[in-house]
């Protein structure tokens, strides 16, 4: 598994993730057009990361250096978005994992990619929001249907919250 930068060939691929994992886990399927419009409110290009299914023994030159043509195909996706309210900053993490390619680490994956970008962006504002005495969080959408899910997220330190969320998926939060 390889954590790949969103880009817009990826677009096609991410519509039959999310449909796909809808039917698994019991939740609304968004169309084409709303995936692309939330991709590019979300400034994707930086913010959005797949996770694709390289065979690492095909590729001896390693992580970095992706041989043309031997990309995997597109297992999961995430997307980081930062919201404010009075409580603090919230980094979301939403996305999904083909049905497919669950339990092998393919969440895990992104969860710790869309970690790592949260962090990152919160060191711009760390100052200020301790300045204003608020929390910056770090949160993420898992479907209820999805025991690995509660797994994943205690694995990461973060705890259920009783948030009213979209139906089928439960609202994960951890501080940053």
């Amino acid at each position: 598994m390889r954590i790949r930068n969103y880009r817009p060939e990826y677009l096609p691929s991410i519509v039959q993730i999310q449909h796909a994992a809808a039917r698994e886990d019991g939740t609304a399927a968004r169309s084409e057009v709303d995936i692309a419009n939330w991709l590019q409110e979300s400034e994707a290009e930086v913010n959005a990361f797949v996770v694709t299914d390289d065979d690492d023994e095909l590729n001896p030159w390693g992580q970095a250096g992706t041989l043309d043509g031997l990309e995997g195909e597109v297992a999961g996706y995430t997307v980081v978005q930062l919201q404010r309210d009075q409580s603090g900053y919230h980094f979301l993490c939403q996305g999904a994992v083909h049905p497919q390619h669950r339990r092998q680490n393919a969440g895990r994956t992104l969860l710790v990619g869309a970690l790592n970008r949260a962090r990152l962006l919160a060191s711009d504002f760390e100052f200020e929001a301790e300045q204003e005495g608020v929390a910056i969080y770090f949160e993420t959408l898992f479907p209820t249907s999805d025991p690995g899910a509660a797994r994943l997220a205690t694995k990461y330190e973060m705890q259920p919250t009783d948030e009213v969320v979209g139906e089928g998926t439960r609202l994960y939060r951890r501080e940053l």
